[in-house]
């Protein structure tokens, strides 16, 4: 009888329970250190998951995202505002911002990729499984590890000590009609530091590759 009550007991456990989804239209939501939750969204506000949580996809449209050491969330992704992803923490998803700065902090991993339209990226000593794109903003990989390639149309790229890319590094060409010559993107892979596709550039680029880089096909390929 007794174990019967303690099987039951883990059923209805407040853990299992505490599983459920937030949405809001108006407001901020705030989780509690090392709880359990669904998806969590809202539409004007910003998302803080603390510490130890574990969530489903973060998603807001007009606010900040941030996500505390040793979390565990599906995709993240908001319109306008910046993301912050903590150290250790595990990306089920993408991480997404429209306008906004994204930044990966140590020993995080992420299965998805990540993609900006107007802002920059910095991924440091984590893992992506995915690739990164944005159209404005610098890109900054420091002792990170990305399994596809890079993508950009504006943004300075920098691959630095340690870091380790194993799809191409592409520019790509300005869309549309500009109004003023601007400076060309500057592209740096620094010694240390491996790139195992190719360099592919649609438009012109200041380019450096340091002597004590690995870069698979050395000779950019202009289209």
């Amino acid at each position: 009888m007794r174990r019967m009550i303690f099987v039951l007991a883990l059923v209805v456990s407040p853990l299992a329970l505490a599983q459920q989804d937030i949405s809001k239209v108006n407001g901020s939501i705030r989780t509690e250190v090392g709880a359990r939750y669904g998806d969590l969204d809202t539409v004007n506000g910003s998302v803080e998951v603390n510490s130890g949580v574990t969530a489903g996809d973060v998603e807001t449209v007009n606010g900040r995202v941030e996500v505390s050491e040793n979390a565990r969330v599906g995709g993240v992704e908001t319109v306008n505002g910046r993301i912050s992803i903590g150290e250790n923490v595990q990306v089920e998803g993408d991480v997404e911002s429209v306008s906004g700065n994204i930044s990966i902090g140590a020993g995080s991993r992420v299965r998805g990729g990540i993609e900006a339209v107007n802002g920059a990226i910095t991924v440091t000593r984590a893992e992506l499984g995915g690739s990164i794109e944005n159209v404005n903003g610098a890109i900054t990989l420091e002792g990170a590890s990305l399994a596809q390639g890079i993508e950009t149309v504006n943004g300075d790229i920098l691959v630095g000590r340690d870091s380790v890319v194993h799809g191409d590094i592409r520019v790509r060409r300005p869309r549309g009609i500009s109004l003023g010559r601007s400076a060309p993107p500057k592209v740096t892979i620094e010694s240390g530091a491996t790139v195992e596709g190719r360099l592919v550039f649609e438009r012109e680029v200041a380019l450096t590759i340091a002597p004590g880089a690995k870069v698979a096909h050395a000779e950019p390929v202009e289209r």
